[in-house]
């Protein structure tokens, strides 16, 4: 399931798991941004951060 966030237009948002790890991506074109959440993480706060400071990228083709 993917949800948007106000200010972030063209992006959408997921929330998976991937083994142990709660993991936020953010889709946008061919571009998609993680970070691993810890379970008292404010989902909105760390989306926001991932957006403005991408740590990493991958971009599909």
């Amino acid at each position: 399931m993917t949800f948007t966030l106000s200010g972030f237009d063209a992006w959408t948002f997921q929330i998976v798991f991937y083994g142990s790890l709660l993991v936020l991506e953010a889709l946008r074109d061919d571009e998609r941004l993680s970070t691993v959440l810890d379970p008292m993480d404010c989902t909105r706060q760390r989306a926001h951060a991932l957006i403005r400071q991408p740590s990493c990228t991958l971009v599909g083709r």
